[in-house]
């Protein structure tokens, strides 16, 4: 469990199913990525189980955001290849643009180069996903990368912009 000023980074669990399907059935929380809205929460429970499985396995980190008692998104550290890692996040629509990603991703950060291995870690973003390209410039992640990603749900082709944060000496 991480604490910020505001919310409780805690580990998943299928109760967050309700709050965690509002996310995930929202169109706008898929906007820049190549994945596609629940439509039953059974859908989402599905994504929990997995999620758990994921974690009991050591197979990434993954942590739900609540504020106030709710579940407003969650923040994974995955694709671990030996000190590098990649970060996923995202954050129910409604609370977009205070500053509650920012607390989450610094909280995950400090973590993960505390008490883990994880010395570098890298996230994807939509070239056109401002907001995220703010959110990583703000937490002092540097762009190093374009790369071109063949949509699988959708006929398109992402243009990610991989930027990348390492671990202070």
């Amino acid at each position: 469990m991480l604490q910020t000023k505001d919310l409780l980074l805690r580990e998943i669990r299928l109760d967050d199913s309700d709050d965690l399907y509002e996310i995930r059935h929202n169109p706008l929380s898929h906007e820049y990525t190549d994945t596609v809205p629940d439509q039953t929460t059974e859908d989402t429970k599905s994504y929990i189980r997995k999620m758990i499985s994921g974690t009991e396995a050591n197979k990434w980190y993954l942590w739900v955001i609540e504020f106030n008692q709710k579940v407003i998104g969650s923040i994974s550290v995955w694709n671990i290849q030996g000190s590098c890692a990649e970060l996923g996040y995202g954050l129910h629509p409604d609370y977009w643009g205070r500053e509650y990603m920012k607390q989450a991703l610094e909280a995950v950060c400090d973590y993960i180069f505390s008490h883990t291995g994880i010395s570098v870690l890298e996230a994807y973003t939509e070239e056109h996903n401002k907001k995220s390209i703010r959110l990583l410039n703000k937490c002092n992640f540097e762009k190093v990368n374009e790369v071109d990603d063949q949509g699988y749900f959708h006929d398109r082709v992402y243009h990610m912009w991989v930027y990348k944060t390492e671990k202070k000496r």
